[in-house]
C-alpha cells in the first residue's frame, strides 16, 4: 500500500512549503511547531476533553501540513530499537475516536484536584501513555502529548519544567514507548522524568540518570520515520 502522506517515491511528507529533503523539512517543522507552542501558551488554552489534542495538533502543525488537526487515515508502524526493532501496536485508524472516547470516560471524570501529587502523577502518566499509544496523527504525536501534558498540569496547579523534557527528549520518547506496551507496559521510566519535571529537579551535567532504559543507551537512539502498515 502506498502511503498517501508522502511525495511520490519518497519518504518525505507532503508539506505546505513543498520541501522534499527530509532534514530540511525536519528543521522547518521544528521551527513552526515551536512558534505554534508559543501561540498555545499565549492563548492560555484549557484542556476540557481529550479531543483537545486535535486543536493542539492544528495549532502546532497548521503551517506545515494540510492535514494538521486531523486524525490519520492509515495504519502505521515504527521500528523501535528499544524493542529490538518491533513496533508499538498503535490503534487502528478506524478505532481512534472510539479509543479517545474511552480515555475521556476513564480519566476526565476523575476528580484530579483531590489527588495527592503521587496519585496525580500515577494517573497522569497512564493517561498520556494511552493517548500516545493511540497515536492519532500521522506525525507529531510526541509533540502533541508534550503540549497536552504541559497544559493539563498547568491548569491543575502544577509547574512543569519543559527544559528537563527537552534536554532528555530521547529518554522521554523511549519512556513513552515502554509505557505503551499494553499488559507489558513499564510506566516508571515515564513517571520518573515527569515527576522530576514537575518538581523542577535540575540534574548535574554529569548525571547519567536519563541515559539508559534497562540496558538500552538512549543516547544511541536515532529518529526513524513511521511507515504505512500493510
Amino acid at each position: 500500500m502506498k502511503d498517501p502522506y508522502l511525495y511520490e517515491d519518497s519518504d518525505v511528507l507532503i508539506n505546505k512549503a513543498n520541501i522534499k529533503v527530509r532534514d530540511v523539512l525536519d528543521e522547518f517543522e521544528n521551527r513552526m511547531t515551536t512558534l505554534g507552542l508559543i501561540t498555545i501558551l499565549k492563548t492560555d488554552m484549557k484542556i476540557i476533553d481529550v479531543k483537545d489534542i486535535f486543536q493542539i495538533h492544528k495549532t502546532l502543525f497548521s503551517n506545515v501540513y494540510e492535514w494538521a488537526g486531523q486524525k490519520r487515515t492509515i495504519n502505521i508502524f515504527k521500528n523501535e530499537p528499544i524493542l529490538n526493532g518491533l513496533s508499538v501496536e498503535y490503534t487502528s485508524f478506524n478505532q481512534i475516536n472510539k479509543e479517545l472516547e474511552t480515555v475521556t470516560a476513564t480519566y476526565f471524570k476523575q476528580k484530579w484536584e483531590v489527588l495527592s501529587k503521587e496519585e496525580f502523577m500515577h494517573l497522569f502518566t497512564r493517561m498520556i501513555a494511552k493517548i500516545w499509544q493511540i497515536h492519532p496523527f500521522r506525525e507529531g504525536n510526541t509533540r502533541v502529548i508534550s503540549a497536552f501534558g504541559l497544559l493539563f498540569l498547568k491548569q491543575n496547579g502544577y509547574k512543569f519544567d519543559v527544559d528537563i523534557i527537552a534536554k532528555n527528549a530521547k529518554y522521554f520518547r523511549n519512556a513513552l514507548v515502554m509505557a505503551s506496551l499494553n499488559e507489558y507496559a513499564e510506566y516508571h521510566y515515564l513517571q520518573n522524568i515527569l515527576l522530576d519535571a514537575v518538581e523542577g529537579k535540575h540534574l548535574e551535567p554529569s548525571s547519567s540518570k536519563y541515559n539508559k532504559i534497562k540496558n538500552y543507551d538512549v543516547n544511541q537512539y536515532e529518529y526513524n520515520y513511521h511507515e504505512v502498515k500493510k
